[in-house]
């Protein structure tokens, strides 16, 4: 309610609209009406009326429209008071011009500082948004708390990169405005399903995406989410190239264990993971088959009561030998 009471007393120097036309005529007619219905009685005192007058346009209006309501009263106190020339009208009119002139000059400065008030908030505003885009939130808020540093390790995580197969066929045949345009849809309904999901993105490389679980806050289901986010995401791709009548594929590899997170750059810094598991979710993706969801190990022994798989014959992966991996088909149904 204090908020809502001190708008109505925010100047208003900008061009007027009509009702603040209509507003400064009120007050024009009652400054009249009230002077003529006292001077009978109170005489020279009566223009305390139109002080308050003046001083009501100079703070609401600026000191143009000021001196406008000042010359009002000059006339008013010339037609009922005596001469214009007379030494107490004279004082009068002055003191009149200066509150006009001090009042407006003030409640311009007041203006200004507000309007330059909201242009930093709005400013601060738009770099939150830049810098929750770009980090995690747990991450502003410490970059916010001064920390230059910030590197951890998180020991359960789990982690999910994954590829578009075919769209670099369309940066030959698409103009780049399309073609931005189609993979800013694209990623924004990922980034949606990432929030829905409670995952967290950490970056895109072109068409790649990189989005974990379980760092920086802690998530005991971090594999379980991560596997319904790839699910989700293969049914976004199916719904997204049925509305833009393409045939873009995606290869998804998922991995679980300990990572180390955090702000590398000077200048155009960024939030990045590094370890081993990063290392074998990226390998498990470029290793994987188009429209199919490639994890490790580690994540088939935390999910495997949740979901069904199909192992994949050993695969020599690069760095590592042969391995046993599995394909995720979906999330099991209940007997």
């Amino acid at each position: 309610m204090s908020a809502s009471l001190r708008s109505h007393f925010q100047p208003r120097h900008a061009k007027l609209g009509r009702r603040s036309w209509l507003n400064l005529g009120i007050a024009t007619i009652l400054f009249v009406l009230l002077f003529f219905a006292t001077v009978g009685r109170l005489g020279q005192q009566a223009a305390v009326f139109g002080f308050m007058y003046v001083g009501f346009v100079a703070w609401f209006y600026g000191i143009r429209r000021a001196i406008g309501a000042y010359l009002v009263c000059t006339i008013v106190y010339a037609n009922k008071l005596g001469q214009a020339t007379d030494t107490s009208n004279l004082l009068g009119m002055f003191m009149g011009l200066g509150e006009a002139v001090t009042v407006g000059f003030v409640s311009g400065l007041y203006a200004k500082l507000k309007k330059t008030q909201a242009e930093l908030r709005q400013e601060h505003e738009k770099s939150e948004m830049i810098l929750s885009n770009i980090f995690p939130r747990r991450i502003v808020e410490r970059l916010k708390d001064g920390e230059v540093m910030i590197a951890d390790r998180y020991l359960d995580t789990t982690l999910l990169f994954s590829d578009l197969v075919g769209f670099t066929d369309l940066t030959r045949i698409m103009a780049p405005a399309e073609l931005v345009q189609l993979l800013d849809h694209l990623i924004t309904g990922l980034d949606e399903l990432s929030e829905k999901l409670h995952t967290e993105k950490i970056k895109t490389i072109g068409d790649a995406y990189l989005v974990v679980s379980g760092m920086p806050t802690e998530n005991p289901h971090h594999a379980r989410d991560i596997c319904n986010m790839a699910l989700a995401m293969q049914d976004f791709l199916h719904e997204f190239n049925r509305r833009e009548g393409l045939s873009l594929q995606i290869r998804i590899g998922i991995n679980s264990g300990s990572v180390i997170g955090g702000v590398i750059g000077p200048k155009k810094f960024t939030f990045d993971l590094w370890g081993d598991t990063v290392n074998l979710a990226s390998r498990l993706e470029t290793t994987g088959i188009p429209s199919m969801i490639h994890v490790s190990q580690s994540t088939y022994d935390l999910t495997r009561d949740l979901f069904r798989y199909e192992p994949r014959p050993l695969i020599e992966i690069k760095g590592y030998g042969k391995m046993q991996t599995y394909f995720l088909m979906g999330p099991k149904t209940e007997d």
